[in-house]
């Protein structure tokens, strides 16, 4: 029975594998991690090779041995090759920072998070990015959120500029922690649509409304249509 996992998105895989050589390959680590948090989508290898590090090639040969083990589905549309990960075989923990890969973050970006809620006037949105939600991150790395609000971008920034300069005075474990905070308005989110994008498919979404979730599906299947 597919259990919630104390910490991180968990993939079941049977043993004996089908195919053994699906250890070690950055490639495979990089295409589970990008697709468990895009697991509702469909994506073209020319998507996925926009969106992480590893070359087409690279990707399609990771694709290959994960679709042969179970843990991506495959579908063709003409030329397309679309793949998505088996939910069948995920799991997602409640909290979504226990997603973030390196558990020195975990405190201080969901205590960021709860003093965005609190600080900002009803906010639609907060996504994880950058080196942190890569889990790549080391003690100098910023952490880089991602803020969507409904309306008067100007002063909600100020609010979040207040709060980074709160938690970067709050010590965690001992160890002060570096903030980047960009808030965005709703309207001007189609200016920006395919930066937008990649934050969205790239990052850790840590608080979403309806209203998130609705704009977030169009920014992604807008970009998925031009891929």
């Amino acid at each position: 029975m597919k259990q919630k996992p104390d910490s991180g998105i968990a993939i079941s895989l049977d043993i004996p594998t089908a195919n053994p050589t699906i250890f070690g390959s950055h490639a495979i680590d990089n295409l589970l991690l990008f697709l468990s948090r895009n697991r509702n989508e469909q994506l073209t290898v020319r998507a996925l090779n926009r969106n992480i590090e590893d070359s087409k090639s690279s990707i399609s040969r990771a694709a290959d041995l994960l679709v042969e083990n179970d843990l991506l589905e495959e579908e063709h549309d003409g030329n397309k090759r679309l793949l998505t990960i088996n939910r069948d075989r995920l799991a997602v923990p409640d909290d979504p920072c226990l997603q973030i890969p390196q558990q020195a973050f975990y405190e201080p970006t969901k205590i960021a998070v709860e003093t965005l809620i609190e600080k900002l006037d009803d906010p639609l949105g907060i996504i994880l990015y950058g080196s942190v939600a890569r889990g790549e991150a080391d003690r100098k790395s910023d952490i880089d959120l991602w803020v969507l609000v409904d309306s008067d971008r100007p002063a909600q920034q100020r609010n979040a500029n207040d709060a980074r300069t709160s938690l970067e005075d709050r010590r965690f474990e001992g160890d002060r922690y570096s903030f980047d905070i960009d808030v965005e308005e709703l309207s001007s989110v189609a200016a920006y649509e395919d930066d937008i994008a990649d934050i969205v498919r790239a990052g850790i979404t840590l608080y979403e409304t309806d209203e998130f979730r609705t704009v977030a599906s169009m920014i992604t299947h807008t970009a998925s249509s031009d891929e």
